[in-house]
């Protein structure tokens, strides 16, 4: 992670958005909030979150399966963010990989090949990923869920914690006890967002403290259990909050820098790819091709054509015929050239 994220900051925003597109298409986690090595303001790369879109399934009342194709950039959906305090023995991100896809690792973590419990660029990172259904029983969750990460200890990156538990829909943390952050604890219990405590020194099950608010032990605890209770606690958080998140909203924070109002190569293409939007929405689908590319319409058809027949020529076909053809197509490729773009 110390590598691909030395990677992220040595490329400009147009190299960043390929490497996010692709770490997408692997079913990998997103740098969502990035704190620069040296300065350590916290930059939202939102140009890097353009070219993604994500597919899911849902049912409705009369159980029918429903698909969805949305840019991921605008997709409303619930966000469950995922935070410690502390030290803890437990992989937070391994965790959570438990949640979302057992049999792939989403998260990079602690315990993966080649993974070291040191850290240089990922503390204060944050990842996003989405559970997207597919329609089946065995989904885990019934809709596009997104899931956030933050690195290191929450407590050493109050702005990065203050920014996700107010976009959250549920809030979970993870932490050896209450007694070291019992303050903090408290002011998130206040808090009317739904809040799942999961203690790595506790082993205790699962168990609804108060309406939204839940505690699960870890320790000495079957993980299978223990992602299975935690499912049905976030479930359980998701079906009372009507909060939603959009990945477009973050850049309305003004504490954040964001990529695509600071970098000049990015606001330049931007206003381009705009002012190309803006011309094409004015049109019908179905007259935009006649209209700005005027080349490959009838003219183009026609033009084909012709040059198919004289390069087919009838047993009895005569040079006059031939030469008809010829200036036909001269004649359609002159009207091609008269044509305004």
């Amino acid at each position: 992670m110390d590598v691909q994220m030395a990677v992220f900051h040595c490329a400009d925003v147009f190299l960043k958005q390929l490497m996010v597109t692709k770490l997408s298409q692997c079913q990998f986690a997103l740098p969502l909030l990035v704190p620069d090595p040296f300065t350590r303001q916290i930059e939202f790369p939102l140009w890097t979150f353009r070219q993604i879109n994500k597919s899911w399934k849902i049912r409705n009342t009369n159980n029918e399966s429903i698909r969805q194709t949305q840019p991921i950039y605008k997709t409303q959906t619930p966000m469950v963010f995922f935070f410690r305090f502390g030290s803890v023995s437990s992989s937070k991100s391994q965790l959570m990989n438990c949640l979302i896809n057992e049999k792939h690792d989403t998260f990079f973590h602690r315990n993966c090949p080649g993974s070291s419990r040191t850290r240089v660029l990922m503390d204060g990172v944050v990842e996003i990923t989405w559970f997207c259904p597919s329609g089946s029983d065995n989904d885990k969750f019934t809709d596009c869920v997104a899931f956030c990460n933050l690195h290191g200890d929450a407590g050493d990156h109050e702005k990065q914690l203050q920014i996700l538990t107010e976009m959250s829909s549920v809030n979970v943390v993870l932490l050896p006890r209450l007694d070291r952050n019992a303050e903090r604890i408290h002011n998130l219990f206040q808090n009317k967002k739904p809040l799942i405590c999961v203690f790595t020194q506790d082993e205790s099950a699962v168990m609804k403290t108060n309406k939204g608010k839940f505690k699960i032990g870890l320790k000495d605890r079957n993980q299978s259990d223990v992602s299975e209770e935690l499912r049905r606690a976030i479930n359980d958080c998701l079906s009372e909050s009507s909060h939603t998140f959009r990945l477009e909203d973050v850049s309305k924070r003004s504490d954040i820098r964001v990529d695509e109002e600071v970098d000049d190569d990015c606001r330049r293409g931007r206003a381009a790819a705009q002012q190309m939007m803006s011309l094409l929405k004015k049109k019908h689908l179905t007259e935009i091709k006649e209209s700005f590319l005027p080349h490959q319409g009838k003219l183009w058809h026609q033009w084909s054509q012709k040059n198919k027949e004289l390069h087919r020529p009838r047993a009895d076909e005569i040079e006059m015929e031939i030469s008809r053809k010829q200036m036909e197509i001269k004649k359609i490729r002159q009207q091609q050239h008269e044509s305004d773009i």
